[in-house]
């Protein structure tokens, strides 16, 4: 089966991006070193604009769509950073943008994307963002995805690209996960030559109890 995000997908969504995106740095963590006892790398996608990786995926979504998609307007469905990326590529590229949001979302994830421009739209939870999105869909605006798009995971594979040029001698990759559209992205590019691991948080159902294994446990000798 041919891949779905090939390396040369995620190469040329890396070009298309380049004048609009940090090259944000791949640094040592003596902190992390010496608790884990392995040396670790961080690729610190904090410092990208807007403050995640997110603003890769938008963009990329964005440069790939018809002029007649543009016209029409983007809507996207946010918890948070992902609608803000969306507000701010949509700003920069001069599209008109929609960000339906659940109330749960941070207050500042709100006022950032209307500062950027954005028509926010606030629902009582994220089961009604989903279906204000999928009414504003039919109506004919076109869908930027959060995680579940081409276009987006081939952006958010550049954090991979970067991080495979910028350390090639790292042996695991840890990547944190929400919908899935960042390490879907980063195993396309980087799981041919490391194991890559993701790692999110959950909460249970009832309290456990559980044995948290020492860091020699998990040895890697760079994450």
């Amino acid at each position: 089966m041919p891949d779905l995000i090939s390396p040369d997908l995620i190469t040329a969504a890396a070009e298309r991006i380049g004048g609009h995106v940090l090259r944000t740095p791949t640094v040592p963590s003596p902190g992390l070193t010496e608790h884990l006892g392995v040396p670790v790398t961080c690729k610190l996608e904090l410092l990208q604009r807007t403050g995640s990786f997110k603003p890769r995926g938008a963009i990329n979504t964005l440069l790939t769509l018809s002029a007649a998609e543009r016209a029409t307007g983007v809507v996207g469905v946010s918890g948070g950073n992902h609608g803000v990326a969306l507000a701010d590529a949509a700003a920069t590229l001069g599209v008109a943008a929609t960000v339906v949001m659940p109330e749960s979302a941070p207050r500042r994830s709100v006022a950032a994307a209307r500062a950027r421009g954005a028509d926010v739209r606030l629902t009582p939870d994220m089961a009604g963002a989903f279906a204000l999105l999928d009414e504003l869909v039919a109506a004919g605006r076109t869908l930027v995805h959060p995680f579940d798009a081409p276009a987006v995971i081939a952006g958010q594979g550049t954090v991979g690209l970067e991080l495979a040029a910028d350390a090639p001698d790292v042996t695991d990759v840890l990547v944190s996960i929400g919908g899935g559209g960042l390490i879907s992205g980063v195993a396309s590019r980087c799981g041919r030559s490391c194991p890559v691991c993701g790692c999110g948080a959950w909460r249970p159902r009832a309290p456990t109890r559980c044995r948290v294994p020492s860091p020699q446990a998990h040895r890697s000798r760079r994450t």
